[in-house]
């Protein structure tokens, strides 16, 4: 039922039509509306709902812009703000982080995920460390 009402609002807002419109009643009665004429039956409507009711003053436009108002910099904050369960994931994986950091500075045992001993020489425990490092410095708060 509101189908066809909305697709002639939809034709009415439009502000540049440049295609036929054409209304048509099917076998079962009902009315549609379609920029390709379907059958030789189907009425064009083109001038009927081409750029009716559009009013451009500036009259208009300043009552919208009293309806609408300028966003604020609070605004900007809002959709700016961090997701909250984003936040607590971002807080996990730091703490995680924080904790890997402090078991491997200094004298350190790397065990596999058998359960042996990894043997990692004093340099590579220095470069994971200082990858570490980096990642907590860019990504976690002091």
């Amino acid at each position: 039922m509101y189908k066809p009402l909305l697709w002639c609002l939809l034709v009415l807002c439009s502000e540049s039509v440049s295609a036929d419109v054409y209304r048509w009643v099917d076998k079962d009665g009902k009315v549609h509306y379609t920029d390709k004429k379907p059958a030789p039956e189907a009425e064009d409507i083109t001038r009927q709902v081409s750029k009716q009711n559009i009013d451009t003053s500036s009259e208009e436009l300043r009552k919208v812009e009293q309806i609408l108002r300028k966003e604020k910099p609070a605004d900007q904050d809002f959709y700016n703000a961090p997701d909250p369960e984003e936040q607590a994931q971002r807080t996990q994986r730091c703490k995680a982080a924080r904790q890997r950091q402090a078991k491997i500075s200094g004298r350190v045992i790397f065990i596999g995920d058998d359960g042996k001993v990894v043997k990692v020489t004093e340099q590579e425990r220095q470069h994971m460390l200082a990858e570490l490092n980096g990642i907590i410095s860019e990504n976690c708060e002091p």
